[in-house]
């Protein structure tokens, strides 16, 4: 993950070196200039970084430690998708009532609280008592994010860099997800090793089959659990960005469209 990490980071120098070089720069960095936009952007990098990795591993923890099958682990993410949807058509009238801050700053502490939340989950946990609920909390802060974010994105931008804008949020999103995959997998990845290999250590070599099924389980959930804390820190990060940099206020927004 470092090596991924520094190469990423070598490649984004020179591509901005390049880009603040070029007279006809595929990404001007003027688009940055604006503080709100900067650190929509920077939101909407977490959002991608926590929500994929969330959704890749949380998919690996009901089929490979519940034993869900592809259908059941579908289903169960219904609540989760519902709870998004009924939030994202909510969030225009919120954000006209109170503003884009209050709104990125709540939807993103209730997505790091249902991310936490999620963290408590283990082997023995039920669908009902162990994610039904942190999936409902989380998917009302995620649904809550999108609009707000995106109208800041294009809150007194240029004509001519409106579509760059609108790209970029997404972009943002899509990026973020890359690296939480890479971030995520490495840190559960890990955790899970040094947990079965513990447990393996701990029963010795008398451990029948049985036993080494339920290590394996309690190992994938030990380390799935330190991946969904990985996520909350995360979207603490997105929290504190939104708090220094977001200012946007309603007459910034005019104009603005979704």
């Amino acid at each position: 993950m470092v090596a991924s990490l520094t190469v990423a980071v070598i490649l984004l120098g020179a591509f901005v070196i390049i880009e603040a070089r070029s007279r006809l720069a595929l990404v001007p960095l003027r688009i940055f200039r604006n503080l709100g936009r900067s650190g929509a952007y920077l939101v909407m990098l977490c959002l991608g970084t926590a929500m994929f990795g969330l959704f890749f591993f949380l998919t690996l923890f009901m089929e490979d430690v519940w034993g869900y099958s592809a259908l059941r682990t579908g289903v169960a993410y219904l609540p989760m998708v519902t709870m998004i949807m009924a939030m994202a058509l909510a969030s225009p009238q919120l954000v006209a009532r109170i503003g884009v801050r209050p709104v990125v700053l709540a939807a993103s502490a209730i997505s790091a609280g249902g991310m936490f939340w999620l963290s408590r989950i283990t082997e023995h946990s039920s669908y009902a008592g162990g994610l039904l609920g942190p999936t409902l909390l989380t998917g009302a802060g995620l649904g809550l994010l999108f609009t707000p974010l995106t109208l800041t994105s294009l809150s007194r931008v240029d004509n001519a860099d409106a579509g760059l804008a609108s790209g970029l949020i997404n972009t943002g999103q899509v990026v973020g997800g890359s690296i939480g995959l890479a971030i995520l997998g490495t840190v559960a990845w890990t955790v899970v090793v040094n947990t079965a290999r513990n447990a393996a250590h701990a029963a010795g070599s008398a451990a029948h089959a049985a036993g080494s099924a339920q290590v394996s389980g309690h190992a994938l959930a030990a380390g799935f659990s330190r991946g969904f804390e990985v996520s909350a820190a995360i979207m603490v990060l997105a929290l504190m960005v939104a708090a220094i940099m977001i200012r946007v206020t309603r007459q910034d927004l005019a104009g603005a469209q979704p």
